[in-house]
């Protein structure tokens, strides 16, 4: 039993070297993970034999010649990820392949929160895997991402305002479970890290902050907080030597502004009635631009983060996010700011698929974990046993 864990737990440490590389040999393999090449000879062969990893191209001997080494890398078709982002009015979904490029994408609007909230996200998922199916697809894993305080490790929603959660609901047990396919979820801002952690993986992000904006639609229960005309929403994911920070509460990155009055709609300080001209009154968007860049370079400041990721519907803004943030993050600075900050805020490469692909990212990152390390945090539940594939 011992020997088919070790076993495992290397395969998985190997997987995971060939998957940050993209292309490397058996030689840096065994050199970077300190084990034996035939230990790793025997794995890669096995590997070789199951279709996951191919044989590529010939390396440079050696400076003392020898046999020249045999670049590996992962077989693209041997399976893919599908990432979903559901909102109340409309979801968007991408497959990618192993390394994480995108294969297939779909948008649609239909009506998903309410009371057939459980119904209607079993029936998209059947029948995204039921396209991805008919495209012969060999679909490992889901990853699903929405708005809301979730529990990434039992596979619980805690609170959605956007849904209508107002107590606990296991999306484990009433959606999960219900499918043969491992399926993770976690909050929108934390899947958009997961994608960029993924997308990035041998840039060795190790600490930053990522801002989903969205500019919602409201609910249908008009005495929520928030204006008919619609709604600005900001989740936070946070990624802390180098991961996804959840906090005692799985609640990590929800806020409200420190500077919100009585007066005040939504998350910010605007009012009504500025939540109304904010698309059209340039004053009003600055005012909130200021208000969450002092936020963003508050925790910028006090944790030392490397970058800042916008992601959602900053593309829509233009140039002066980058001025604003700036502009803030010296603000809460008390010496003299030498790095250039505008070179560490990055748009997401993803712009409106940013929540889709991260939950797809999600999945990629723990099919390509380090199984014995993945044991040690107990990350999610009854799901890496399923997504053991290789």
């Amino acid at each position: 039993m011992l020997m088919k864990r070790t076993k495992m737990i290397n395969r998985s440490r190997i997987m995971r070297e060939i998957w940050i590389n993209r292309e490397t040999s058996r030689v840096e393999i065994a050199r970077s993970l300190g084990l034996d090449k035939s230990t790793i000879s025997h794995a890669v062969n096995e590997l070789i034999e199951k279709g996951v990893i191919i044989e590529s191209s010939e390396g440079s001997s050696g400076p003392q010649g020898g046999r020249k080494p045999v670049h590996i890398k992962l077989n693209r078709e041997y399976g893919a990820v599908l990432g979903v982002e559901f909102r109340p009015d409309s979801y968007t979904a991408v497959a990618v392949d192993l390394e994480g490029d995108i294969i297939y994408s779909r948008f649609e609007r239909t009506a998903i929160a309410g009371e057939e909230f459980t119904s209607v996200v079993i029936e998209i998922l059947h029948m995204l895997i039921d396209e991805l199916e008919r495209k012969e697809v060999n679909l490992l894993g889901i990853g699903v991402g929405l708005s809301g305080v979730v529990n990434a490790q039992n596979g619980t929603i805690r609170y959605s305002e956007p849904f209508g959660i107002d107590s606990t609901f296991d999306f484990f047990t009433n959606i999960a479970s219900r499918f043969d396919i491992p399926l993770f979820i976690d909050n929108d801002a934390n899947a958009c890290v997961w994608g960029e952690l993924a997308f990035h993986r041998r840039k060795d992000l190790k600490d930053f902050i990522f801002l989903l904006l969205e500019f919602r639609e409201t609910g249908t229960n008009e005495d929520r907080d928030c204006t008919k005309t619609g709604k600005i929403g900001v989740g936070i994911g946070i990624v802390i030597n180098g991961n996804v920070h959840y906090g005692h509460q799985y609640a990590a990155g929800e806020f409200r502004s420190l500077f919100r009055t009585e007066d005040s709609v939504g998350q910010f300080s605007l009012t009504s009635d500025e939540h109304r001209r904010i698309f059209d009154d340039d004053a009003v968007m600055n005012k909130f631009l200021h208000e969450l860049g002092a936020h963003a370079g508050l925790l910028v400041n006090v944790f030392n983060m490397s970058h800042i990721i916008l992601g959602g519907a900053f593309d829509e803004l233009g140039p002066r996010v980058k001025d604003i943030f700036e502009q803030e993050i010296k603000k809460s600075w008390p010496y003299p700011y030498t790095p250039d900050i505008k070179k560490s805020i990055w748009y997401s490469s993803f712009a409106d698929r940013a929540v889709a692909y991260g939950a797809a990212g999600m999945v990629l990152n723990t099919l390509f974990s380090d199984l014995e390390v993945m044991e040690g945090t107990s990350l999610m539940r009854n799901l890496r046993e399923g997504l053991v594939v290789f």
